[in-house]
């Protein structure tokens, strides 16, 4: 894209439709974000404001890693959090798309059209109406100003013959660091990952899930949220870990004063979701004899999957061997005997 008017203001959107900081490229030529300085943040995090970074991804980690330090646990499929809000001509089939990420920003790009060079495009530092929210990587290629259309579009498909129309370079040696591990768990008790899913997952509130970056107590959904710039929100769910209630602690012989923390609430995206099935086997049997919370939080786990079983509560024993893929010969834990639907109250 040419971009006219404005200077290239990048904004960043993280869990909610105010944007989290401004960042403003100094330069981008084609498939390149060159300098880039934080221009705007809230006052608590004036300090950022004039720092500079030697490319747009470096800036993004930088202002996240001062202000939301935690977006280190989100899982690659994340939405960008770099958005442009641009007027002018955008074709969509021009806009180039994206493959295999390594960061933020970096990644191989699946499609890219030479057309795309010929584009002029105004960036607005805050919208006005007259135009809309795009990934910031969607608008590459960026061509120098002054450079006529037929030198540019020769120029992109120079570069896509040469398999140099990736951020930062064909092979591109500065990923991102990998998610943290949950906490409580080592590389040799990582959990293997989710299975496919061929089924609708449901996200009402109340439902049961584990999310493995949220570590091994199973999360129940609160609500749901959208977020994200106007025009491309998404919804994400609001979840906390499955507390026991009282019914539960006495069955465990816990104090009742257990069951009346306040869970901290987290949000995840749907894909994060992992079936309770697929999880509570492996936790129960491998972990939960040493570990109070984890066994009190499965615990209730059961007795709610009991009681909301369909149209008509089964025994938590039954509930037991399900979530546990045990046999009906399965011999349950001694709890069980006394966490019956029926048994259960607030």
């Amino acid at each position: 894209m040419v971009v006219v008017v404005d200077p290239l203001y990048v904004s960043l959107f993280v869990d909610d439709p105010t944007p989290l900081a401004m960042l403003l490229v100094h330069d981008a030529a084609y498939f390149q974000f060159g300098t880039t300085e934080v221009i705007e943040t809230p006052s608590a995090h004036a300090h950022l404001r004039h720092k500079k970074y030697s490319h747009l991804n470096g800036a993004c980690v930088g202002v996240l890693d001062d202000m939301k330090p935690s977006w280190r646990t989100w899982t690659r499929g994340d939405p960008h959090v770099a958005w442009v809000y641009v007027v002018g001509e955008l074709p969509q089939s021009e806009l180039s798309s994206q493959g295999a990420r390594t960061g933020l920003l970096d990644g191989q790009h699946s499609s890219v059209s030479p057309l795309a060079a010929t584009r002029r495009i105004s960036v607005r530092r805050s919208p006005d109406g007259t135009g809309r929210w795009v990934p910031a990587h969607v608008l590459r290629p960026f061509v120098p100003p002054g450079v006529p259309d037929n030198v540019a579009v020769q120029r992109v498909r120079d570069l896509i013959a040469k398999g140099q129309h990736h951020s930062r370079g064909k092979n591109n040696k500065r990923l991102l660091p990998e998610p943290i591990p949950p906490s409580g768990t080592s590389s040799g008790s990582t959990p293997p990952p989710a299975k496919r899913r061929a089924t609708k997952i449901h996200t009402k509130e109340g439902l049961m899930y584990f999310v493995d970056r949220l570590g091994p107590l199973p999360h129940e959904i609160v609500r749901t949220e959208m977020r994200g710039p106007p025009g491309n929100a998404y919804k994400v769910l609001c979840m906390r870990p499955v507390e026991p209630t009282g019914a539960t602690c006495q069955a465990l012989g816990r104090s009742s004063t257990d069951a009346t923390s306040v869970a901290p609430e987290a949000f995840v995206q749907k894909n994060e979701l992992v079936y309770m099935s697929e999880r509570f086997g492996q936790l129960w049997f491998e972990r939960a004899k040493d570990d109070r919370l984890l066994r009190a939080s499965l615990c209730e786990a059961v007795s709610r999957f009991a009681a909301s079983y369909a149209k008509h509560p089964i025994s938590a024993e039954q509930a037991f061997r399900s979530l546990a893929k045990c046999s009906d010969a399965t011999p349950t834990p001694d709890e069980f005997s006394v966490l019956n639907p029926e048994t259960q109250s607030d």
